[in-house]
């Protein structure tokens, strides 16, 4: 497997940076050889001569000042590599500052690497940030956001560069500063994320990629706090739908999905798939329910019916995480429920579920042209949830991802 690797290219503000530097030493060149060349060829004495002795004395520190500025900013401007992909996982360079700049030749080495396994990450997401929408920043450049998202926070050691550079990310990004260590942010065309996802498309296809126009998650930034294999029960679970996320569901964690149903002739076939099943009927109400619901952190709700009694049952069995795929002609009305719920919900609202091969990437947001996604996708999307508090509190748009060469959607 040929690794990728992650670089950088000058962003259009270093580059206009550059630019205004070379422009200021050029001035000041012009400035230091003016006053030698009067001072050289004109009949100029007293006091004439001293003010252009310093005044060339000052284009000659200028313009050494300039130099030592330029050549700085093209270190700056050398490609850096921010991460590299490989059979093992991701490698982050973590850090801040610019190594071996050619006046610091002794400045020690600011950077260092981290490894984040693939086993650790549940999703990718891809998308934009314009920074005009964050008002404290007040800059007009668009950012591409690169996130590997981790089935828990905790994965992580405590980072070795702990800075304001991580806290003010975590801040315009609504994440914590451990979640923003492993999110690349780069200026839209500066960074080949486009050839990242490439690379992920190929040779992790079982790693879910989220892409959309919008962050695709809340500003909800809390570490993840559910349990280290969380029991996760799944409502509708027989469904064509509901197999798939149990399947999901069983892939991720070592404790087997929960799945609630009506009927006995069901248990083979979610047996098979390695879920524990207990049977219940929505209609026997709250009380029953929620006995089936004990020992679980997260409930999802599959089944077309009105979720009311699923969340009342997961209020009595102490449940706190609800996720719920509602249909397109009740969608506003169970979105609404969830939302009073107390509970930390997610929604996901497609406007068409397929059966076609999954694809391993989605268009995911709040603002999402309608369209088809197949439902091994959909499933994989709401298992990598589950554990994923960012999403939190929110009813995500899905589609499926555009053919290539097509627009991504807004």
């Amino acid at each position: 497997m040929e690794p990728f690797e992650i670089r950088t290219a000058p962003s259009s503000g270093l580059r206009w940076t550059t630019a205004m530097a070379v422009a200021f030493t050029g001035f000041m060149l012009f400035v230091a050889g003016g006053c030698l060349l009067g001072l050289l060829t004109q009949d100029i004495a007293g006091v004439d001569a001293f003010v252009a002795a310093v005044i060339g004395g000052v284009g000659v520190y200028g313009a050494t000042t300039g130099v030592r500025a330029v050549r700085g900013l093209r270190a700056l401007a050398q490609p850096e590599v921010l991460a590299r992909l490989d059979a093992d996982g991701v490698h982050l360079h973590e850090g801040m500052g610019a190594p071996d700049q050619p006046d610091q030749p002794d400045q020690p080495d600011q950077f260092g690497w981290t490894t984040v396994p693939w086993g650790w990450v549940s999703a990718v997401t891809h998308s934009t940030l314009d920074l005009r929408a964050v008002k404290p920043l007040g800059a007009e450049v668009p950012l591409e956001v690169l996130r590997f998202t981790l089935a828990d926070d905790r994965l992580l050691d405590a980072g070795p560069f702990v800075g304001p550079h991580l806290a003010q990310a975590a801040r315009m990004l609504g994440l914590t500063p451990s979640q923003v260590r492993t999110v690349l942010l780069g200026e839209v065309g500066a960074t080949d994320h486009a050839g990242a996802l490439a690379w992920l498309r190929a040779h992790q296809p079982d790693t879910p990629i989220l892409t959309g126009t919008a962050l695709p998650w809340s500003n909800r930034a809390t570490p993840d706090a559910w349990p280290d294999s969380p029991r996760v029960a799944v409502v509708g679970a027989h469904g064509r739908l509901g197999r798939l996320v149990v399947e999901a569901l069983g892939r991720r964690d070592t404790a087997a999905p929960v799945a609630l149903v009506r009927n006995e002739a069901h248990r083979a076939d979610l047996e098979r798939l390695g879920a524990e099943v207990r049977m219940v009927d929505l209609e026997q109400g709250p009380t029953a329910v929620a006995d089936a619901l004990r020992g679980c952190a997260a409930v999802v709700h599959l089944a077309p019916t009105s979720p009311a009694v699923v969340v009342e049952a997961a209020r009595r069995a102490s449940v706190e995480r609800l996720l719920l795929v509602p249909g397109v002609w009740n969608g506003d009305e169970l979105v609404g429920l969830a939302a009073s719920s107390g509970l930390a919900w997610t929604a996901f609202r497609p406007s068409l579920l397929t059966d076609d091969a999954p694809t391993g990437e989605v268009v995911l947001g709040l603002d999402v042209a309608p369209g088809p996604v197949p439902r091994a996708d959909l499933a994989e999307v709401v298992a990598a949830a589950v554990r994923d508090e960012d999403s939190v509190g929110a009813a995500w748009l899905i589609a499926g991802a555009p053919a290539s060469g097509s627009p991504a959607g807004s």
